[in-house]
């Protein structure tokens, strides 16, 4: 029961984090082009396996469209990145690291 309980309150954590993200987060120019659902799917994605807000979400100038970026909070100088790849037309972690909030901006841009 207890562990029931534990379940529903982190997917309730992430599907807050998720709609916090979805109103507040960067959105570069790439992200803003991708279609809502995909753009969801990218967010609930990181909410589900980090538990700090997204800062923002974008790609590097000449990366392929199947390439996306996700800077989330972790501390007051470093961020975790997520690096997504658009796989079988479903947006897939493909890696993750700490960097910091300097290396980061290099994504707003595109």
């Amino acid at each position: 029961m207890a562990a029931a309980v534990a379940s529903l309150l982190l997917v309730g954590c992430a599907a807050d984090r998720a709609r916090w993200s979805l109103a507040h987060a960067y959105l570069a120019p790439s992200a803003k082009r991708l279609p809502r659902a995909e753009l969801e799917e990218i967010i609930g994605l990181v909410s589900r396996a980090w538990g700090e807000p997204i800062v923002g979400i974008g790609q590097s100038c000449g990366e392929p469209t199947n390439i996306m970026h996700v800077v989330a909070r972790y501390g007051d100088y470093r961020t975790m990145v997520f690096d997504f790849r658009k796989i079988s037309g479903h947006w897939r972690i493909i890696d993750r690291g700490y960097g910091t909030p300097f290396i980061s901006t290099g994504w707003y841009g595109c």
